[in-house]
């Protein structure tokens, strides 16, 4: 099983889901079962884009998703390469 966080922006309505699924679709899926079902509680949107656009947004999250480590990094480390403009 893999853990998937599900973001849905539409008309001002704001959900924000994760759910435990075999794969993609299967996590579409639940999250659609869930919202449904009314076991997704819908928020206020953060207005900052067309209130007529839907915004999705899907990404395979691992377990700690929740977890913050805040000592990892600090502020300006560079991460990997730069795919434009070397040379």
């Amino acid at each position: 099983m893999k853990l998937y966080r599900i973001q849905a922006n539409y008309k001002n309505v704001y959900l924000d889901e994760t759910v435990e699924a075999e794969n993609d679709r299967a996590a579409l899926e639940s999250f659609s079962a869930s919202y449904d079902s009314g076991q997704i509680t819908e928020k206020e949107g953060p207005g900052f884009h067309d209130p007529n656009f839907l915004l999705i947004t899907f990404e395979e999250v691992g377990e700690d998703v929740t977890k913050v480590n805040i000592g990892e990094t600090s502020a300006g480390v560079k991460m990997g390469t730069a795919s434009v403009g070397t040379g």
